[in-house]
């Protein structure tokens, strides 16, 4: 009975382990999510770009072959806990 306590505990605390590890990860990437938006934000209040023209710079690039971004989330997964 005392060996299934132990077991039944080891078992708990691993499942909490990784919990904590799925979270880690899920802050990395918001963080890294949020550090995007406020350089989007930072550039688009330092430089505003004129509603015209930035509807010109759209048809241009829907018009033109689209380069690879990767996602940040596949990004935020290379960090190591």
């Amino acid at each position: 009975m005392f060996k299934n306590n132990v077991t039944d505990h080891k078992q708990k605390v691993e499942a909490i382990i990784k919990n904590m590890n799925t979270v880690s990860l899920e802050l990395k990437k918001m963080r890294e999510l949020s550090q995007l938006l406020l350089c989007d934000l930072t550039l688009q209040f330092s430089d505003p770009v004129n509603t015209e023209d930035f509807k010109e710079t759209e048809r241009n690039d829907s018009l033109s072959e689209k380069s690879e971004i990767p996602d940040a989330s596949l990004a935020s997964n290379s960090f190591s806990i």
